[in-house]
């Protein structure tokens, strides 16, 4: 006899309730949204806490079911835990639909399934368990306080990779700082980006974005239940890195959903617009292509195994498309999320960030080099294509990411003349390879982050930006996109990333002001860094961005550098 639990029949009420927030428990507003509750944990020695003589049981009951979890030193793990249905079957390319477990026991000790993905990257493991059945998160709290700080991780990938089991966001050591962290998984690649008007969700209307309403479902999970891991749900700081910290901004952004968190942590977020991501209409077009390839229609994707889609869709990455689609040029962001006007409102770099919201803004300083000139290593070998090595080539790439930007291709002169001259000015090498790697990394982040910090400090909000400084290991060089991920988790001497970002005293202290900027950030909303040095509210002057790693594990404040070559950017994209 099969004994596993079976779930419940949602009815179509609950179902809508729990995207939608219309008298849903799950979806109530948040009490003092962007200063934490009132019994959030405040920072001491260096970790923060609340009600510390408190110990909890090791069992949890949520709606996901009683949670058994296991303790190591002073922290209780739960993982692998179901926070929203399957995606599978019928409910592929639909909204996530919520799990009623209430009173089922559930041995959360080990990781959930990734979602079905590319592998692998530079900084990400091979994730060897990958399932359409993806929807889990993972727990890691004190084994004492109440109403302790929540942070929710949201990984980047490209949209296409990552997992919550890697070990690079293993939660145990911020979690030993005094805060409760929550990691999710989510659908990616094709299975959570295809878009088209025949997916349409017969609860919420949707007919595009099922990662990001995977990640609002898992925030909806926490503040029904953070509760009873000692957290506190009215103080929710969401922390995320590339893709995961643009789908961040995407949950801030939409007044539905914003009362959700309370501050956001972002590392390196991405513009990915349209024309150099797809257009709705566009990604439709890109749908029906995909289905065509598989001798079907949109709708008959739902009914294909998981592993055909995803294979249909990478063979197209990069590939002629027809005349008809006008966006999603560069290839490289077909898929990704699509302002759709309800879940993905509009662009978010063209969309005013709420000023009430406290943000941090980070980014690396070479940020292209992890996509134009990065050595592995450890696997011994250069994972990006050859660099341009002659001006020639180096026009080329420019101008055809010029035009997959929108920008007409007779400005690519100026643009490599402006990169040139700021780097001579700098003392910087201005040879061809290095002024791609910084103009690529320029106009998809940095130019971004930069601008997301200027405007807040504009508005009156609280905003703080940090450039990451500190080089990775030779013979690989720069500092690349992802290079400060190990250190923000601790993670930095395991067997994966010690040969690539370094395990010495330098990074051990790195790791410590990484770990406390966020951890006191989302205690009350202030951050400092291990040191007790605290990290200053961005001006409208740039005067106080900090620059972490610049000599050794120092952390100064100043202009962020290499403004001139920002700015550009502004104008070419007309802001």
């Amino acid at each position: 006899m099969d004994t596993r639990p079976t779930r419940r029949t949602i009815n179509t009420h609950s179902r809508r309730s729990f995207m939608l927030g219309a008298g849903s428990a799950l979806a109530l507003p948040l009490i003092g949204c962007g200063g934490g509750g009132a019994g959030a944990g405040a920072e001491v020695g260096g970790a923060v806490g609340g009600g510390a003589g408190i110990e909890r049981p090791l069992v949890a009951e949520t709606s996901s079911g009683v949670l058994s979890g296991q303790i190591d030193g002073q922290v209780i793990s739960y993982k692998g835990i179901p926070y929203a249905q399957p995606p599978v079957g019928p409910l592929r390319f639909k909204s996530p639909k919520p799990v009623d477990f209430t009173g089922v026991p559930r041995d959360a000790k080990a990781f959930g399934a990734a979602s079905i993905q590319t592998n692998t990257t530079w900084i990400y493991e091979p994730a060897t368990n990958q399932s359409e059945d993806c929807l889990s998160l993972n727990v890691w709290a004190p084994t004492t306080g109440v109403s302790l700080p929540v942070v929710v991780w949201l990984h980047g990938g490209g949209f296409r990779s990552g997992a919550t089991s890697m070990s690079l966001m293993d939660g145990q050591k911020l979690a030993q700082r005094g805060v409760v962290v929550v990691t999710v998984n989510y659908r990616l690649g094709a299975l959570g980006h295809l878009a088209h008007p025949d997916f349409a969700d017969p609860d919420t209307g949707a007919t595009a974005n099922w990662a990001v309403q995977d990640q609002v479902a898992a925030l909806q999970w926490v503040k029904a239940n953070i509760k009873a891991f000692g957290g506190d749900a009215d103080n929710v700081t969401l922390a995320g890195q590339s893709s995961g910290a643009m789908n961040a901004i995407m949950i801030a952004q939409n007044p539905k959903w914003r009362p959700l968190v309370s501050r956001l942590y972002l590392l390196s977020p991405p513009n990915i617009a349209a024309p150099y991501g797809l257009s709705l209409a566009d990604a439709a077009t890109y749908t029906e292509v995909i289905a065509q390839k598989l001798g079907t229609n949109p709708k008959g994707l739902i009914g294909l195994p998981a592993m055909d889609v995803h294979t249909a869709e990478l063979a197209l990455f990069g590939a002629p498309l027809p005349a008809s689609v006008t966006t999603g040029r560069s290839g490289r962001y077909r898929i990704a999320p699509i302002v759709d006007g309800s879940t993905y409102i509009s662009d978010w770099t063209r969309t005013p960030f709420p000023a009430s919201l406290p943000v941090i803004v980070t980014n690396d300083l070479t940020e292209g080099s992890f996509f134009t000139d990065l050595y592995d290593n450890l696997a011994k070998r250069t994972t990006t294509p050859p660099l341009p090595a002659t001006n020639e080539a180096l026009a080329g790439l420019v101008a055809g990411l010029l035009v997959s930007m929108g920008v007409a291709s007779d400005q690519t002169a100026n643009l490599i003349s402006t990169y040139r001259q700021a780097a001579m000015a700098d003392g910087r090498a201005d040879v061809p390879g290095d002024l791609w790697t910084e103009i690529f990394g320029d106009s998809l982040r940095r130019s971004v982050g930069v601008r997301l910090a200027n405007q807040v400090a504009a508005a009156g909000g609280s905003a703080r930006l940090a450039t990451y400084m500190h080089a990775i290991l030779p013979p690989a060089r720069g500092v690349p996109h992802c290079a400060e991920l190990p250190f923000l988790f601790g993670t930095y001497g395991l067997p994966y990333y010690k040969d690539k970002v370094g395990a010495g005293p330098v990074e051990a202290e790195l790791s410590q002001k990484w770990m406390r900027s966020l951890t006191s950030f989302a205690a009350n909303g202030s951050s400092v860094f291990s040191d007790d040095t605290p990290w200053p509210v961005y001006a409208a002057d740039r005067s106080d961005s900090a620059r972490i790693g610049d000599v050794g594990a120092g952390v100064s404040f100043g202009s962020p550098p290499k403004v001139a070559q920002l700015a550009i950017w502004d104008t070419l994209l007309g802001f």
